[in-house]
């Protein structure tokens, strides 16, 4: 198998950037088509669409953890495999995960499309004059999830062989097509906030059958026949006890979300909506850290696979000095220009203002969640998976009870911004010593 993605020689931090930098524009690209989406709702359909659309971000949130969570198991054997030269297990790995991930995408599908209502009264507690939009719009797009659950899984192996160029390509076909629908649809037809939805899940389509297409041509040695396209159960063994600490991880990430978007919609609309203007610029703060922390991890799991832990350690530390100075300038540009960053989103008078405060006051502690992000990249390349999702889990519970305790206190809202520095420096704390005791180097695949 070609080794163009190999990390395993080389000068370290060259290798990691070029693998990253694809995976940020990716993100960017991902983020820049929920921004679009965002302004386009809230200037040509209204304030209220957009706190609909935005209330539902929790939940479309926790779908996508899901699926990544999954294919971030299977990223793991695959990368470990390839860094091992064990083409038999990699073959299996890749057909196992694709058959797992695709039953998941469609249960999800049927499931979200057959309870949107009642998991948005119920558990978002959405307002009433949001409701209706806010139903409409999860709906549809919740039929649209077994296409990012394919989408996944493919973009998982890609990257685990070090092809992370591919997914950004991905990613820029499914934004063109989604910004050029969300204009289509919304400004054209009138079709409003079911038209943003429509666009979105269209996008996914097209992303996940590119995807699949690209794989299966620039990888001949993967490509699954007949003989070779197989479930097997000890594979699919592997794939949970890899893929589950990180669906949990990711998911209690997405309940998190979910518990504090249900704290938002009690402060009102208004509030909702500037929340999700800034939540949507929040998104681009956090691009280099989710970078560098996939970056980490392919090169974790690989190097580890090929028996060099001295050089995984050697990686951290260039790594950590590049994602904290990249997520230092991101933030200050945040912080300088918070007001004509919130105002692109068609907010008006509270909403503006509430929007540009929690803007101002989240930014300054991204380069926190950037440094902790580069140890999570490291223990789960090597495996470590239940120790980060057991950091996740408590550092969201610790964020939940601060912003739930102080809500109702003289700092109200703002309870929702100094909860989230709190919880990276306690988390940063837990993985540091974890990555001293050197426990990491045990967990590689068998």
């Amino acid at each position: 198998m070609e080794n163009k993605g190999n990390m395993t020689e080389g000068k370290i931090l060259p290798l990691v950037v070029m693998f990253t930098l694809p995976i940020m524009a990716g993100y960017f690209l991902q983020q820049l088509y929920n921004t679009v989406d965002g302004i386009v709702v809230g200037r040509f359909i209204g304030e209220s669409a957009l706190a609909s659309v935005g209330t539902c971000a929790p939940l479309t949130v926790f779908y996508v953890a899901f699926a990544m969570g999954m294919s971030n198991g299977g990223s793991i054997i695959v990368a470990q495999y390839f860094g091992g030269g064990r083409k038999t297990e990699l073959k299996k790995a890749v057909s196992t995960a694709l058959i797992l991930l695709s039953v998941l995408g469609i249960v999800f599908s049927v499931f979200g499309g057959l309870a949107a209502e009642p998991v948005l009264k119920t558990i978002l507690a959405v307002p009433q004059g949001q409701l209706d939009d806010a139903t409409r719009y999860f709906r549809i797009y919740c039929y649209g999830l077994i296409f990012q659950f394919i989408y996944n899984a493919v973009a998982a192996v890609l990257r685990a062989l070090g092809d992370s160029k591919a997914t950004l390509y991905f990613l820029l076909i499914s934004s063109c097509v989604n910004i050029g629908l969300d204009l289509l649809f919304i400004i054209k037809f009138d079709m409003g906030v079911p038209g943003a939805a429509l666009a979105t899940i269209i996008a996914q389509a097209v992303s996940a059958a590119v995807s699949v297409i690209y794989m299966f041509v620039r990888y001949p040695e993967i490509k699954l026949t007949r003989e070779t396209f197989v479930f097997d159960t000890g594979m699919c063994v592997s794939l949970f006890k890899y893929g589950v600490p990180s669906t949990v991880q990711q998911c209690i990430v997405s309940c998190g979300h979910i518990a504090m978007q249900r704290l938002v919609n009690s402060f009102g609309a208004s509030f909702m909506s500037g929340y999700t203007a800034g939540t949507r610029l929040e998104s681009y703060l956090v691009i280099p850290a989710l970078g560098f922390m996939v970056g980490m991890s392919t090169f974790t799991g690989q190097n580890i696979g090929a028996g060099k832990t001295e050089r995984v350690r050697e990686g951290l530390y260039k790594v950590l000095k590049v994602t904290a100075v990249s997520t230092a300038v991101l933030s200050c540009a945040a912080f300088l220009f918070a007001d004509c960053l919130v105002g692109f989103f068609g907010v008006k008078g509270d909403a503006l203002s509430m929007g540009i405060e929690y803007l101002r006051l989240i930014a300054p502690f991204f380069i926190l969640f950037s440094v902790y992000q580069a140890f999570v990249g490291l223990l789960q390349g090597a495996g470590d998976v239940s120790f980060c999702a057991f950091c996740t889990l408590t550092s969201l519970g610790l964020r939940v009870i601060i912003s739930y305790s102080l809500a109702t206190s003289p700092i109200s809202f703002r309870a929702l911004c100094i909860s989230s520095p709190i919880a990276w420096l306690y988390v940063l704390v837990l993985c540091i010593w974890r990555y001293r005791r050197g426990r990491w180097q045990e967990k590689g695949v068998a």
